[in-house]
């Protein structure tokens, strides 16, 4: 599938008021569906039901069988390819970030959800039945999925409360959690997340322009200095980070639609005018050249047919 095929089910789970969605994904028969690399704004948690696969996050290929479970962070590029003779069934269970605290809870966030969700060295986790907190994992795993079936009375509000108990146990995983840089006041992480977003709009309508900093700054009347503060206290990352991952995001998309145009033409579409630094971006972000991205793409798409 297409990354805007991903693009379009986050629309439609915001839209739903309810951005929870899951899928019992059959990879045990000869026409079984491929699961190609993709990426997506919500997390995902994954549990393998029967068989064995290699599930791929990034550079990391994680070797699963039955009764595992593993945690994909946001963004984060992936596939599964089944090991065994016996190919593998597992659940898919994915959550938009927003649905785990809601809005304007923005000190929560900054103190719990973003030192996750930001943190880049922790792109996925394998939980296995040695793990100290597997059964605390699967118990809720489980009733969230039954929850998702069976559509009892306040579903919504038992499925967030199974969620924050996940999101949970997954910061108790993280080394130092009660590091004072979360913590910040009400009043700023409104005030952050205002400009935050304002800045998004403004990169998302020029990102195929020059833009600067100052340009993002102006945007929002801040100084360059507070614009990178603002930035990443709400998400993590500085506005030229986010800036260079929503250009290779749309690079992939166009690299899908527009087959036949040059790397140095999606370059320059996308806001780089110089392709060996695209070349280098691009690298960094999804773990592979735009050439061997596009390699990828030729040789799967007769499988897609």
């Amino acid at each position: 599938m297409e990354p805007d095929f991903y693009t379009k089910r986050t629309q439609q789970l915001l839209l739903s008021g309810y951005p929870v969605h899951v899928d019992t994904v059959d990879c045990s028969s000869p026409n079984a569906p491929i699961i190609h690399w993709h990426w997506h704004e919500e997390i995902e948690f994954q549990y393998i039901q029967k068989g064995e696969a290699y599930i791929t996050c990034e550079e990391d290929n994680i070797a699963v069988s039955e009764g595992d479970i593993v945690f994909i962070n946001q963004a984060v590029r992936h596939f599964i390819t089944p090991s065994g003779p016996s190919g593998v069934i597992y659940n898919a269970l994915i959550v938009h970030p927003s649905f785990i605290l809601g809005f304007g809870q923005l000190e929560l966030e900054s103190k719990y959800i973003n030192p996750i969700i930001a943190n880049c060295s922790l792109t996925h986790l394998h939980i296995t039945r040695r793990a100290t907190q597997y059964e605390q994992f699967l118990a809720l795993l489980k009733q969230l999925l039954a929850l998702h079936d069976e559509r009892p009375s306040c579903y919504e509000l038992l499925s967030k409360a199974s969620i924050l108990q996940l999101w949970k146990l997954l910061y108790d995983q993280l080394p130092g959690r009660t590091a004072a840089p979360y913590k910040i006041t009400a009043r700023i992480a409104n005030q952050d997340a205002q400009r935050v977003k304002q800045a998004m709009v403004y990169i998302q309508e020029h990102f195929m322009e020059p833009i600067t900093l100052n340009d993002i700054a102006e945007a929002i009347l801040v100084s360059k200095s507070e614009c990178c503060r603002c930035f990443k206290r709400a998400t993590g990352l500085s506005p030229f980070e986010y800036l260079m991952k929503y250009r290779i995001t749309e690079a992939a998309k166009y690299m899908h639609r527009k087959s036949h145009e040059s790397i140095s033409e999606i370059a320059g579409a996308v806001g780089f005018n110089n392709t060996s630094y695209f070349n280098k971006v691009f690298k960094k972000f999804m773990g592979c050249t735009p050439t061997e991205y596009r390699q990828t793409l030729r040789r799967e798409l007769p499988k897609l047919n």
